[in-house]
């Protein structure tokens, strides 16, 4: 597994409703210290020390209110842009051919532009399939970031993290 496949595969995990299995938190720990890339260490690290410190109730307080109450810090990245509009149908399905044409056809009833899922494919698809889709993203992701950094909120370190694996995949792409 490349090192970009484990960044993303574990901020898929993370960015998704909290599991109380995450309390025993050893497997992610071994996870993240097998990543490479120094900085993102230090930064899953620091997400996952907020995980250990904070009550189970507490946690999903905080991913509710983050991710499902608020327009600017939703997972579903087209939702800022477009909003119900019908703009945005048609972004989902050209997202779904995307998907598709990487052969990873979407079997369940999740939108193509739910973030974790977004990582999931990122973690899996061919790295061409990849580039495309981190680009197709890629400022609705820092939008994102930015929003979660303004409001101090720990899933903050999971997108800096997110952020640095992708810069270093863009900037590989633009060397080659």
């Amino acid at each position: 597994m490349d090192d970009y496949q484990r960044i993303f595969r574990l901020a898929s995990i993370l960015l998704q409703y909290p599991d109380k299995e995450w309390m025993d938190t050893e497997e992610f720990y071994e996870e993240i210290g097998m990543i490479e890339n120094k900085l993102v260490k230090i930064l899953y690290k620091e997400f996952m020390n907020y995980l250990v410190d904070v009550p189970y109730f507490e946690l999903c307080k905080t991913y509710t209110q983050t991710f499902d109450f608020s327009d600017k810090t939703t997972l579903y990245l087209t939702y800022p842009v477009f909003g119900e509009n019908i703009d945005r149908g048609k972004g989902l399905l050209k997202l779904k051919d995307e998907f598709s044409g990487a052969g990873f056809p979407l079997e369940s009833d999740e939108l193509p532009d739910y973030f974790p899922l977004i990582l999931e494919f990122c973690s899996l698809a061919p790295i061409e399939a990849v580039h495309k889709m981190l680009l197709i993203h890629r400022k609705a992701i820092d939008q994102l970031l930015k929003e979660l950094t303004l409001a101090e909120n720990p899933y903050q370190f999971i997108l800096q993290g997110c952020i640095q694996e992708i810069e270093t995949i863009l900037s590989n792409q633009k060397a080659s």
